[in-house]
This record gives structure tokens, sequence and C-alpha cells, in this order.
């Protein structure tokens, strides 16, 4: 830096940076970068699955930079913040051009007129054409102003001024839309319930597997699913009734793509399914004798002569080619003095591996049938709303609305006619503006009228 150009203040460096339209780009092209990071990397799954899919190394990295939970990491945030703090900083400095632009004095404008585009003749002197002039220009622009230069006169006029702020009511919509997201993304939440048919929840598990309750009761009266002739679902759908201080309030049908919202909360149909409720087994000893036990679900069950058995998981259907196809459990089996062991079940008269000295055999499976739901609260989306609204009504006028200026000279040419000069100016859609003058002409007198 020249020795004659002092140093620019700390702050108005700081000020220059946030300004610059070079740091929005790299702004911009970094979030492009990390929302297909945050794509192709699945959120907010355990540490097992990324140990699967990208090994120890891949998931410390991961894990390090906040990439499993990409839009909560701090340093994301940070740089929504940057090109926020960009945005504001540029749209005042470009403000402040914009004012002083609109803040011109009509009269003074009038004064300061650009080169004519075009230029004719009328009879009788500026005076007797003054008056059809200013009348022309008005019907066509909006009031005009009036100035004198010498013995000429000048009139000005301009409309669509206002079309300017257009890029400020986009700029105001990508800020709008980014708090929507931070909000949605720091006080929403989202997970899913699996409800029997007849049952009643109140709580639903999050994705990161805790359980947190609705503040009102969710009731599944009736569950339907249709099929295909191939015997595949073509619908399904739950009606159910939110429940809040002990009474029902709102009745709702929940199809795929079709949610209920109650209280800001989005509930959608997202899957069916069958939920173990009791099973019958023959539990086969040693000696060949045999004892049918029936065994709840998701309890510690209490046998005669002091054994207990619980099922720890079960699969309706597992297929293992030519060797098995049929329903599986796993059950914890524990005689009155001995330790627990665990068994495969498997169905009657298969011949499959033992895991001890006993064997159990699944004779019934009594299922209910559940419907799984999505739950989402977002109570950024009427942010995103407002500014996506905001953002059409922005690009609209800035493509559709211009800021034009029109000046009209009048000068005597010393026969006794008068010298007619229309200059014009406008921000963009110079052909609109060219439109605009030759019209002017021809209702001036200047020569035909172009189509417009």
């Amino acid at each position: 830096m020249s020795q004659d150009q002092p140093r620019k203040p700390m702050a108005e460096r700081i000020w220059d940076f946030f300004a610059s339209v070079k740091l929005s780009f790299f702004l911009l092209l970094l979030l492009a970068v990390l929302s297909i990071a945050g794509t192709l990397i699945p959120q907010k799954e355990g540490a097992a699955a990324y140990v699967r899919a990208y090994g120890e190394a891949g998931w410390r990295f991961i894990s390090a930079l906040g990439l499993n939970d990409l839009y909560h990491a701090p340093w994301f945030v940070l740089i929504m913040a940057l090109l926020a703090a960009n945005l504001v900083i540029c749209s005042i400095n470009r403000l402040s051009l914009t004012m002083r632009i609109l803040g011109k004095d009509p009269v003074a404008e009038a004064g300061s007129m650009r080169k004519p585009k075009q230029s004719f003749t009328l009879p009788g002197e500026p005076a007797s054409n003054l008056d059809k002039a200013r009348q022309v220009l008005e019907r066509l622009m909006g009031n005009s102003a009036q100035a004198k230069d010498g013995d000429r006169t000048v009139l000005f006029a301009q409309r669509g001024g206002w079309s300017r702020f257009g890029v400020y009511v986009v700029h105001t919509s990508v800020l709008v839309i980014m708090v929507g997201a931070l909000v949605g993304n720091f006080w929403g939440y989202g997970g899913y319930v699996n409800i029997p048919v007849g049952s009643t929840v109140d709580h639903i598990i999050l994705d990161n597997g805790q359980a947190k309750p609705l503040g009102f009761s969710l009731h599944l009266d009736k569950f339907n699913v249709a099929f295909y002739p191939n015997g595949m679902p073509s619908e399904y759908r739950s009606e159910v009734t939110f429940i809040d201080g002990g009474k029902p309030v709102q009745k709702s049908t929940l199809i795929v793509n079709d949610p209920a919202e109650y209280k800001g909360i989005d509930f959608y149909q997202s899957s069916y399914g069958n939920d173990l409720k009791a099973m019958e087994v023959e539990l086969i000893r040693p000696d060949g004798a045999k004892q049918r036990l029936t065994l709840e679900a998701g309890k510690i069950n209490e046998l005669p002569g002091g054994a207990k058995a619980a099922i720890q998981g079960w699969r309706e259907r597992v297929q293992m080619g030519a060797m098995y196809d049929g329903p599986v459990a796993r059950i914890l089996y524990q005689e009155a003095k001995g330790e627990p062991q665990a068994y495969t079940a498997f169905r009657p008269g298969v011949k499959m591996p033992q895991s001890g000295p006993m064997k159990f055999e699944i004779v019934k499976v009594q299922t209910e049938a559940y419907s799984g739901l999505q739950v989402k609260y977002d109570p950024g989306v009427w942010f995103i709303w407002v500014g996506c609204t905001l953002m059409v009504i922005g690009f609209f006028i800035a493509f559709y609305f211009s800021h034009r200026k029109v000046w009209l000279r009048l000068s005597p040419t010393g026969q006794g006619r008068t010298k007619l000069e229309i200059a014009g100016a406008t921000n963009k859609n110079r052909q609109g503006l060219a439109r605009l003058i030759t019209r002017l002409s021809h209702e001036l007198g200047g020569g035909p009228k172009k189509a417009e």
C-alpha cells in the first residue's frame, strides 16, 4: 500500500469485508457443498450405522466435524449467520444509493436532461405546445416537473421508482427463510409412533430415540389396507381421534401424502405392520416330554414349576432358501433353579440346529395390526412460507417492473416552430423504454407509432 494512502480503520475494513460480493458467492457455494454432504451422509443415525458404512476412521471424522447432525452443527449455524450479515450489509450499502436516486429533486432532474433519443419539430411556439406535451407526458408517466434552460423548457417525469426495492424484498425473503430454517432446526422435532388398532398413545419416539410427550393423546380408531392384484399395498389409511383434556376434539383420516395436523404438529401415514401380542409355543425337553406354553409379549411369563420365559424378539417371516420359510422367535428360558438361556424357536416339523438341551417350536402367533406414523413439528414453517411468498413478489417486481425517466425539451427554432426532443433513462428493460419513447413521439405528432 502506498504511503500516500492511509490505512482504513478496522471497523471500515470489517464492513467492506462483509459487503463483498465475493464473500456472498463463497458462502453460497460452501452452503451448497455442505447441503450435498448432508444429503449424502445419513443424519442422526447411531454410531454403529456410521461404522458399518464408513469404518472407524470415517466415523471419527464425521463425528469430529458434526457431519452426522450437520444442520445443528455450530459451524453450520455460523456460516448461516455470516451469510445473513453479508446480505444485510450489502443491502444497506446498496439501499443508500437507491435512496439517493429516488430522493433527487424532480426539478433538478429536469435540468439534467440526458442525450435525446428522438427529435422533431412541431408548428407553433414552445408556449403553445407546452400544455399538450405536459398532458401526454403525465398521462403516460404520471406527475411531471418543469425547468427552464434559457429559452428552452424541459419537462421531466418518472415512474416505477418503487421497483428498485424489488431486490431488497428478495434479500428480505432469504433472511426470513433462513430464520425459519433455524427456528425449525432448534425448536422443531421429528419422530415416529406405532399405534395398535384401538390403542391410545400420548408420546412419540424422537429421531434420537428419546420419548417426547405430545401434551395430548392420539387414538387409532380404525386401520385399513388395500392391495393391488399382485399383493402390493395400494393404499393404507388410519382413522384417528385426537384427545385433549380427556375429551375427543378432532377426528382425522390419514393416508400417504395427506397428513393430519393438530396444535401445529403434523402426523403422516408412513408404514404399517403387526405387533406381537402373544405366542403359543411347545417346549420339548431332552427326554421327549412336551409342554404347551402361552407367552405374552413384552413381559416375563411365570410358568408352572417356577420356570420363567420371555420373548426377546421375533420376525413374522424369515426366508432361508429351501431350508426354512416362516416365523422365528428368540425365547429366553430359565428353570426354577437354573440359569437363563436363549433359544431360537421355529415352526413345528423343521429340523434346525438347537441352541440348548431343549427345543421350542412356534405353534401359534397372535398379533395386532399397528399403524406407523411419522410426526413432525416445525415452528419455522410459517417463516418459510412468508419468505417464499416475499421471494416470488420480489422477483416479480425485479423482472417485470423498471424505473423509467423521460425528459421532453421544447426549444424555439426561430421560424415559428418548436423543436421537441425526447430523452429517456431506465435501470433495465431498454426495449420497453424505446417503445415508450416511440409512443410519446407518435402522440406528440412526431411520426408513426411502432407496434408494441
